[in-house]
């Protein structure tokens, strides 16, 4: 073995011990994980839950992602977050077992509201519903999923895809919005 990849090793279990220590009050670990340099979990003082990060087996995350928010967000087994990415939880994520999710993705179960034209939409509050994301989906680079989505089992995002609506299971969709393109069946 080269001893850069000894050195790349270490450093990755140093880093990722780093991170469960300093994210102890919001990150929960199921077993041996990675998580990588600059991973920010930040939790939002303004909302009265706290934000809990749960990983499970062999999860990993990648170097440069944010989690943020004051809900749920559940990585499952073998499942790993690309760099760049942004997850943000006012009430839950849940992503489920080998799960791909590639670089500068945005998962968002969060809204805000901008209905009344005489108010600030910073003052309007938010809108919340959750996301799941089921086993063996993968996301392609730089797409975005939206609040209140399911992607079921199967599915492939494509890159820059904009999810509004539930993915049906073993389905490929893409474009904004993402629409059906083909079903991995056929």
């Amino acid at each position: 073995m080269a001893i850069s990849v000894i050195i790349r090793k270490i450093r990755n279990r140093l880093t990722t011990f780093g991170n469960r220590l300093y994210y102890y009050p919001y990150l929960h670990c199921k077993g041996d994980n990675l998580i990588q340099e600059r991973v920010y979990i930040r939790g939002f003082g303004e909302f009265d839950n706290r934000l809990s990060v749960t990983l499970d087996r062999r999860a990993k995350i990648n170097h440069d992602v944010i989690l943020q928010g004051s809900g749920k967000i559940v990585l499952g087994e073998n499942s790993f977050i690309g760099s760049f990415s942004v997850i943000g939880a006012n009430e839950s994520v849940v992503i489920g077992k080998n799960v791909m999710i590639a670089q500068g993705v945005s998962i968002r179960d969060t809204d805000h509201n901008f209905d009344d034209l005489h108010k600030p939409m910073f003052n309007q509050g938010i809108k919340t519903k959750p996301i799941l994301i089921k086993d063996n989906v993968w996301i392609g680079y730089g797409a975005v999923i939206t609040k209140g989505v399911t992607i079921h089992s199967g599915a492939i995002v494509a890159a820059n895809a904009v999810v509004t609506k539930d993915v049906p299971k073993n389905t490929i969709v893409g474009g904004v919005p993402a629409k059906i393109l083909k079903r991995r069946e056929e």
